[in-house]
């Protein structure tokens, strides 16, 4: 019996096998594959982790699925959602590329009243790290943006409603 030898894979071939596998495409599942994704970009990483050689005082915060940005102090800065809003359409003067082109895309997010029951919840509460990972990775933005991404969005602080306005926005206009 001759007894064939072949070379293992690559790392990089079966993380593209993986991905592969669960990329939505494929019938996979959409926050599986962006999930496979950042663990393959936290475990194999894709280039030089600018973050990592930076120096912190403290170690960066791990955010679980259903955490969000605390909102607490969004009605202490300003008087209403949309004022809120507009802080953070003129904030994107402030905080440069890619984060400039999302915080204006608020520029017609509106308030809406109690009887619009569920957008009037995502307007009084912090959007989640999930909603803000799904935008990162939609605009194809690095470890160190994202982490970037979510420090914005506690100083705004952007609410859920903000979060999906955006998602909403890209997902128009198919950016990638």
């Amino acid at each position: 019996m001759v007894r064939t030898v072949t070379a293992p894979p690559t790392d990089r071939s079966m993380w593209r096998r993986l991905l592969r596998s669960v990329h939505p495409d494929a019938g996979g599942d959409h926050d599986l594959f962006i999930w496979t994704d950042a663990l393959r970009e936290h475990v194999a990483g894709d280039g030089i982790d600018l973050a990592a050689q930076e120096v912190r005082r403290d170690p960066p915060r791990h955010h679980t699925t259903g955490e969000r940005v605390d909102y607490t102090p969004a009605f202490d800065r300003v008087g209403s959602f949309g004022d809120l809003t507009r802080a953070a359409v003129m904030y994107a003067d402030e905080v440069g590329a890619p984060y400039d082109r999302l915080l204006r895309m608020l520029r017609d997010c509106y308030e809406v009243s109690e009887g619009d029951v569920r957008l009037h919840r995502q307007q009084n509460q912090g959007a989640t790290y999930r909603q803000l990972a799904a935008i990162g990775h939609r605009v194809r933005m690095s470890k160190p943006e994202r982490v970037r991404w979510y420090r914005i969005a506690e100083s705004i602080p952007l609410a859920q409603r903000h979060a999906g306005h955006i998602h909403s926005k890209l997902q128009e206009r198919g950016a990638a």
